[in-house]
């Protein structure tokens, strides 16, 4: 009976571990094979450049990468607009500014510290905290069942009041004590 459970819990579990690995691949294929070809060029002709492209973010779908890193055909025009965008004399932040007002604030690689966007920084830190004090809070109550355990368990201590059953129980060690 134990290596049924054993072989239906395996079978079971192992066609959904396959999905779940195969699924990202698969979503990630159906978007290259939209018209979306990771066969470009990394241009990057100063350090300049590379701070402002790390700062942005391609927003033709490849997953989440920098203009800096992302190789696909539509990175290499956002490089060319940010270019365009240095030569006019931009600094780096009115290029992010330019770049949210064209492509919104999740166009950037890493939100603003501003806003609702403190969440993002601060949520994290809370949760943290919190997990923390819950921790210390289980534990004191786990020392304080300890403790209650220890004094039930523990011989009474001399002077504290003696019952009749306590009595009897000396007597009855005396008598053998002398026999």
């Amino acid at each position: 009976m134990i290596h049924r459970r054993t072989f239906l819990h395996t079978l079971l579990s192992v066609p959904p571990a396959l999905l779940l690995a195969a699924a990202p691949t698969a979503a990630l294929a159906q978007q290259l094979g939209e018209g979306m070809e990771r066969g470009g060029v990394l241009d990057i002709h100063s350090e300049d450049e590379r701070r402002s492209f790390a700062d942005l973010q391609c927003t033709c779908g490849c997953p989440r990468e920098s203009i800096a890193t992302c190789t696909c055909g539509q990175a290499g025009g956002f490089r060319n607009e940010v270019r365009a965008m240095m030569a006019r004399g931009l600094s780096q932040e009115d290029i992010k500014a330019e770049w949210v007002r064209r492509y919104g604030p999740q166009a950037l690689t890493v939100p603003p510290n501003s806003g609702a966007n403190r969440l993002i920084y601060v949520g994290p830190l809370a949760v943290i905290a919190g997990m923390g004090g819950f921790a210390v809070m289980l534990l004191r109550r786990f020392r304080q069942r300890d403790d209650q355990k220890a004094q039930a368990a523990a011989p009474p201590v001399a002077g504290a009041k003696r019952d009749e059953y306590d009595e009897k129980l000396d007597e009855e060690l005396k008598q053998l004590d002398d026999e």
